[in-house]
């Protein structure tokens, strides 16, 4: 496969990249469906707190160095960059491996009480993995080269669950056997993007070479906001495992509440993924205008597929997941919630489109501290309820008060952003009906 020509058409991508994200969370409920059924509720909460740790330090060590290699790469300094991404993980994953075996006693005592050190080291391989996958991407992303982006994103889901199937399925390998799935699909999804970065890279005859002084001075200043955006998601899953005696089985029901409120997340993801840039290249009166109407319909379609999730979810988890059910409670909490997030999702990209980065990196700092205090007081009173409502309330406050400020800076009500117009349903129903058609088209085309 060759990398995809810069010349292609922007429509084109668009398409791309929204197929790649519908295929993802497709397989992606497949999976984790498979996964639930074959663990169970406690097996499954010890599963996902021992990826969520790896994930943790990768998001910890990564230092806004993704979007500096995005950045580069998108200016044609490739020259020895992937070899700079190689070199930077060995760096930052050994530095965060001394420190993790210099925490492992406080982590056994408080959130891994109930996980073994064998489970918690092997989980701690994907480490490396995850963090040349960013690294990689970013350049992958930075040369356009969606094909190679959607080849190996599909790759990546695929693998997993035929993983699933011998490890879990036929081996009945249980937790060991869910980490050994995800690092494999990790090797695949690393492997895959260190060709493609480096493939798109050989093609660019005209590269320069970026320095290390030039990737860290970029990325810097992107890091504090990475990481409060990162906990304001997932402090609640260690808080949970802190204050909850037993949070096995609690983590079990609340990461498959998660998993199905997240699924809503793929057209915002593409939304805001495409409209930082466009801000970014955009008139300031072109972005003024553009920002409620793409937030207005961001937040419609988002609502109509949680709509949709409720009565989906509801049924399948009663049908093929019945020792799921105490998952529900906490996903129709978290619905509304998600929904309200994605406004955040959009407005953020405008705010550092127009260059404010730090007004973003105050949000989210005031969110994520709104989020752990939520947290605290309610997981003890309502249990993973508690913790699905603080989300609710930091999420719900940190998209009114981004709004609030978008507002601001384009000189538009904020009811602007919230209340969906007419021609906004036409736009949706267009739009949807000239994608489908489009995808239709290409998938004949190829036939």
């Amino acid at each position: 496969m060759e990398a995809e020509s810069r010349s292609g058409g922007f429509s084109d991508r668009v398409v791309i990249v929204f197929v790649t994200q519908v295929f993802g969370a497709t397989v992606g409920i497949v999976n984790g469906f498979l996964m639930a059924r074959l663990l169970g509720p406690a097996a499954k909460g010890d599963y996902y707190l021992l990826v969520l740790i790896p994930a943790t330090a990768m998001v910890l060590i990564q230092l806004g160095l993704p979007q500096a290699f995005g950045f580069f790469a998108a200016r044609g300094q490739t020259l020895g960059i992937v070899g700079k991404t190689v070199v930077l993980t060995a760096v930052l994953s050994l530095a965060a491996f001394l420190v993790v075996l210099l925490i492992l006693p406080f982590l056994e005592g408080t959130i891994l009480h109930t996980i073994g050190l064998p489970l918690i080291l092997f989980a701690f391989l994907a480490l490396p993995l995850a963090l040349n996958a960013t690294f990689t991407t970013g350049i992958v992303l930075g040369r356009q080269a969606v094909r190679w982006y959607a080849a190996v994103n599909m790759a990546y889901p695929l693998v997993t669950t035929v993983m699933i199937i011998i490890l879990l399925g036929r081996l009945d390998l249980s937790t060991a056997g869910a980490i050994g799935v995800y690092l494999i699909a990790s090797v695949i999804q690393t492997v895959g993007f260190l060709v493609a970065s480096a493939r798109v890279s050989a093609r660019n005859t005209d590269a320069t070479p970026v320095s290390y002084r030039s990737l860290f001075g970029y990325g810097l200043p992107f890091y504090p906001g990475s990481i409060t955006l990162f906990f304001s998601y997932r402090a609640d899953v260690y808080v949970i495992a802190w204050l909850m005696p037993d949070p096995a089985a609690p983590l079990g029901y609340y990461s498959m509440a998660v998993g199905l409120a997240e699924l809503v997340f793929f057209f915002p993801n593409a939304v805001s993924t495409l409209f930082f840039p466009h801000v970014s290249g955009s008139s300031r009166e072109d972005a003024d205008r553009q920002v409620p109407m793409v937030t207005r319909v961001t937040l419609l379609i988002t609502a109509v597929v949680a709509l949709a999730v409720v009565p989906t979810a509801t049924l399948m988890i009663y049908v093929f997941l019945p020792a799921f059910v105490p998952s529900l409670v906490p996903l129709f909490i978290l619905l509304p919630g998600v929904v309200a997030l994605c406004a955040t999702k959009v407005v953020s990209g405008y705010v550092s489109g127009l260059g404010m980065t730090g007004t973003n990196s105050i949000v989210n700092v005031g969110a994520f501290i709104l989020n752990i205090a939520a947290n605290i007081i309610l997981i003890p009173l309502y249990g993973i309820a508690g913790a699905a409502a603080a989300s609710l309330i930091s999420y719900s406050v940190s998209s009114i008060v981004f709004t609030a400020i978008a507002a601001r800076l384009s000189h538009t009500n904020i009811l602007e952003f919230w209340i969906p117009r007419v021609s906004d349903i036409r736009y949706v129903v267009g739009t949807s009906l000239g994608l489908v058609r489009r995808v239709a088209g290409a998938a004949g085309s190829r036939a």
